[in-house]
């Protein structure tokens, strides 16, 4: 397992330390409060999804809409968006002690295949369907691998969508949608070229880092998550 620097767990160690050998404590118990010390985090950055009531469970269904006119290497991008999204989700929530059941991305896929206009009908009618608290809509309306100008030489992944969050049992009191856009990797100073990654791996890196970015929006994540993402 790969282990990170945590600049702000370094300096409030480091400030503990300091607090500890003023006080007279015991050097043996210095330990004890660094690796305890819980990691800061963000809130989410739209809204919790996962009740209050930790004994309560919610219940999440996924729903990834691509535009008809997206390049052909992103073909099926709206189910490697999902797994990835379904997989960060997993991750954090149970991290964050939280009980949140999400549809498997097989159902919803089954669901999309037997009611081919299923974009056509109410967010709410198909949480109804799966039985399930919340519906978390991806709308892409534009994804891209390469740089501007690089003739194909450099990677910059850049993703445009609309992200709704809707409350199956009242929907009426749901936030509004909000548009998301990120670029990978964010720094311009960082660059890939076609000789580093072949076309798919950086295409499934990107999707990675989008569907990350996307739990980030419904569950706390740690800060240092920030510096790490790429």
């Amino acid at each position: 397992m790969m282990t990170y620097f945590n600049p702000v767990r370094h300096i409030m160690a480091a400030g503990l330390c300091l607090a500890l050998a003023s006080a007279g404590c015991n050097a043996l118990q210095v330990p004890y409060f660094l690796f305890c010390m819980e990691d800061p985090k963000h809130d989410p950055e739209i809204q919790k999804i996962a009740s209050t009531n930790k004994k309560e469970e919610r219940k999440v269904v996924f729903l990834t809409y691509h535009r008809l006119d997206l390049r052909p290497e992103f073909l099926n991008s709206d189910r490697e968006l999902t797994h990835f999204l379904e997989r960060h989700m997993r991750q954090l929530c149970e991290a964050n002690k939280e009980k949140v059941t999400i549809v498997p991305t097989r159902k919803v896929e089954d669901y999309k295949l037997s009611h081919p206009d299923w974009q056509e009908s109410e967010l709410a009618t198909i949480g109804e369907y799966f039985k399930a608290d919340w519906v978390i809509y991806l709308e892409i309306n534009h994804l891209s691998l390469y740089e501007p100008g690089s003739g194909g030489t450099l990677y910059r992944g850049k993703a445009d969508m609309t992200i709704s969050l809707v409350d199956v049992k009242k929907s009426d009191e749901s936030p509004p949608p909000q548009p998301f856009t990120c670029n990978y990797p964010r720094e311009s100073r960082i660059q890939l070229t076609t000789t580093d990654k072949s076309p798919a791996e950086f295409r499934q890196m990107f999707m990675e880092y989008v569907g990350r970015r996307v739990a980030w929006k419904f569950t706390a994540h740690p800060t240092r998550d920030d510096f790490y993402a790429d």
